[in-house]
């Protein structure tokens, strides 16, 4: 077999020891490694530098053919030199020559190369040089090798790594085999399913983007999953099905789980986040803490090798239980699963987040199939994650909590606590208190800049009690955050500065996330976006795709329309100022629909406080009659299990449940049959007014004409869209869904009616 692996790759799969720390988890030390690299190479010749070897070495039956680059190469009169650099955050007094195997070990494997290249070498002497992340200063450990001693030491590294390469191929080539046998898992497609199918295969096979809208019960996750298995074309290609919600996790899974029973032969990680992978009480990745992560790269290896060898589908439970078996952080396990699985589900974030994003992957260009399912949800999300803040009251914290402990923390503490002072004199002589700036600061920025490099020095060099050291590292990794955030910053970006509760917040928003978006899915094979609410398409392609060319789709309702009886009620009007005189007639309505049919309604609202107010309306005309329930403002998973319980529970009355639109209850919830016979939905669901929308209506007037469409009218409709979805969810539901408010009787909300509500009946 012919084994073509980097030097590097190959060292830190066989040697990687040690914990998860800091160090590990510094979102910037990539970047300012490279930064370090150049620096310590400044004090040398530019052909010592970064220079490339390869090298074949025959194993049995097995080829290595391996490549590498070089630090340094330093020839003297007393022989040559193979200098490697590691940049540190840590005290280099602390460090000590037998700390790193691995990076000992990727320079005897440049040395071997050159000794077996230039026979009359006798030795090379190994330079390991540790440098600061500036590379200014620096600490060095030389050692001298001969081949007597080099020969059986990469002998044994290439066996160890060989073992697992033919491990990970032997596995390739069988996904690979069974995924051009595999045939479609239910045998018969669903109406419009193969159109679905075969599309998503010509742009997956063809390298394009594609719009999908494809409606409820077409079978889109099946219909998307099994032509990416059919377009696969090699064995290192993978899958990754990106969705924003649990439900949709758990869905993928039962489809790669069926697709596996069906014959294909494939391993699938399910990646969770954090917070519900985590054994710990807190979540803080500290090895004087956690015991999963000290020593957590010493037993990583064997962990990944027994679950990849004992199952196909690692889901979260899975992945718990091996976890707690090895001894190993869950989390960062389920990340080294991904890494050699054929296909990875999970959240957005992991393609679009540049904080979480899955560097392994998606940093260089690849082949690799996206699925993005709900993608109607993809723009708010990616508005978050390009969104960053900063908090006054978090200095302060910090302040009193450093006070007679640390100078050098209070000093940098206090520069970052007179950038928020003066910003806050400044909103005070202009008499606001929530202020949107075009431009970012740059003296503020340079600051966080400065404070970051000094807090990850003092975590390094200090020992400290866990009451210091968890809100500094939590700070830190906010002011990291901030900066990763002002990187991306252009026109599509604001800064606010506001009042929040005598707190003063700073926060970097983005306006229009979709050239990132864009800039992402370049960076991969092909992807496909899909809901069943992608409506108007034209809203969607310049939200997500910045309206670079795709392929679009859509695809009727397989459902005969005649099964959801739609009334449109345009006589009462549910804006602001109109909602007190519309609670009476609207509780009047809801009640003369629940009256036509008994069994469970879902009410649903533009807000809370609406909501509620009708509900108590209503509960007081129903006396008793009906069973009703209301969306509590905040509900544990207990309190959304009990809710939507109570949908299924034999009842001798109907039962009325209110919910807020665009909430928890909106969308992702599948009440089949005659656990829901009908809904409603009071208002437009248009975005409630306030500064942040209105820079947003402002940015996309600017910038596409539309900016009170594109804040307020497509994704408040999509919201109702949405709600309405709940009603019909198979080929044998039926049911009925009443639209109130006078704003569906105009041209402009008629004319975004989809194809399957053109049958709707208008009342007053």
């Amino acid at each position: 077999m012919i084994i073509k692996k980097g030097i590097k790759d190959i060292v830190s799969y066989v040697y990687q020891s040690g914990d998860l720390n800091m160090e590990y988890f510094s979102m910037a030390r990539a970047q300012q490694g490279t930064q370090a690299h150049q620096a310590v190479q400044k004090d040398y010749k530019k052909e010592e530098c970064e220079v490339h070897v390869e090298y074949a070495k025959t194993i049995g039956e097995d080829e290595f053919l391996m490549a590498g680059r070089m630090d340094l190469l330093l020839k003297s009169h007393e022989g040559w030199t193979v200098g490697e650099i590691k940049s540190t955050t840590r005290n280099l007094d602390h460090i000590s020559e037998g700390d790193r195997p691995d990076h000992w070990a990727q320079a005897k494997f440049y040395a071997y190369i050159l000794l077996k290249k230039f026979p009359d070498l006798s030795k090379i002497n190994i330079r390991l040089i540790y440098c600061d992340l500036e590379g200014s200063l620096k600490r060095a450990f030389d050692q001298e090798f001969t081949l007597d001693v080099l020969e059986p030491f990469v002998q044994n590294t290439l066996e160890i790594y060989g073992a697992w390469f033919k491990i990970l191929t032997l596995s390739q080539q069988k996904k690979m085999a069974a995924s051009k046998a595999l045939t479609f898992p239910f045998g018969a497609f669903r109406q419009y399913q193969r159109e679905l199918s075969g599309t998503v295969y010509h742009c997956l096979d063809q390298k394009k983007r594609l719009l999908l809208r494809a409606p409820t019960g077409i079978g889109k996750t099946m219909g998307t999953i099994f032509p990416a298995i059919k377009a696969l074309k090699h064995g290192e290609q993978k899958i990754f099905y990106l969705t924003a919600k649990t439900v949709g996790r758990t869905v993928a899974e039962n489809a790669f789980d069926i697709s596996l029973k069906k014959g294909w032969h494939g391993k699938i990680t399910s990646l969770t986040a954090k917070a519900k992978m985590c054994f710990m009480e807190e979540v803080r990745c500290d090895p004087s803490y956690c015991p999963y992560a000290q020593g957590y790269f010493d037993r990583i290896n064997g962990a990944v090798t027994d679950l990849f060898q004992s199952k196909n589908l690692f889901t979260m439970d899975t992945i718990r239980e091996f976890a707690e078996k090895h001894k190993v952080c869950p989390f960062e396990y389920s990340l080294s699963m991904a890494s050699i699985s054929d296909s990875v589900i999970g959240d957005y974030n992991y393609l679009f987040d540049p904080k979480a994003r899955l560097k392994r992957f998606f940093d260089e260009e690849s082949d690799h199939l996206v699925l993005v399912d709900e993608a109607h949800n993809l723009y708010e999300r990616a508005c978050s994650m390009y969104t960053a803040s900063l908090k006054k009251q978090s200095v302060m914290d910090l302040r009193l909590l450093f006070k007679g402990k640390s100078q050098r923390i209070l000093k940098t503490l206090n520069s970052l606590n007179l950038k928020f002072i003066q910003f806050r004199h400044d909103m005070e002589d202009a008499g606001v208190d929530d202020v949107f700036k075009q431009s970012l600061d740059q003296g503020f920025l340079m600051q966080v800049q400065n404070s970051s490099q000094v807090i990850e020095r003092y975590l390094a060099d200090e020992e400290l009690e866990p009451s210091l050291k968890n809100p500094l590292t939590e700070f830190y990794f906010e002011l990291v955050q901030f900066l990763r955030i002002a990187d991306y910053y252009d026109d599509a970006f604001k800064t606010q500065y506001a009042e929040v509760f005598g707190d003063l917040v700073i926060t970097i928003h983005c306006l229009n996330p979709a050239p990132h978006l864009v800039a992402d899915l370049k960076r991969i094979g092909a992807a496909v976006l899909f809901s069943a609410t992608l409506h108007p398409m034209d809203y969607f392609k310049t939200l997500l795709l910045n309206n670079e060319p795709c392929e679009e789709m859509f695809l009727p309702s397989p459902f005969k329309r005649e099964n959801l009886q739609l009334t449109v009620n345009y006589g009462i009007s549910t804006k602001y100022q109109a909602r007190k005189n519309s609670i009476l007639p609207i509780i009047k309505h809801l009640y003369q629909m629940t009256q036509k049919e008994m069994g469970n309604y879902l009410f649903f609202f533009p807000s809370y406080q609406y909501m509620e107010e009708v509900y108590e309306a209503y509960r007081l005309l129903v006396d008793g009659e009906q069973e009703v329930m209301i969306q509590g403002r905040s509900m544990d998973d207990a309190l959304r299990a009990a809710y939507l319980e109570r949908f299924h529970a034999p009842r001798r009355v109907g039962l009325s449940a209110f919910a807020v639109l665009g909430g928890i209850f909106s969308e992702g919830i599948d009440l089949i049959g005659d656990s829901l016979v009908g809904a409603a939905i009071v208002g437009v669901g248009l975005p409630q007014i306030n500064p942040l929308t209105q820079e947003r209506r402002q940015y996309f007037q600017e910038a596409f004409g539309q900016g009170f469409d594109y804040a307020y009218t497509f994704p408040g409709f999509n919201k109702v869209m949405q709600a309405v979805g709940r009603v019909i969810r198979t080929e044998s539901d039926k049911g009925r869904v009443l639209l109130i408010d006078s704003r569906y009787g105009t041209p402009e909300y008629m004319k975004l009616f989809p194809y399957e509500w053109q049958h709707a009946g208008f009342e007053v």
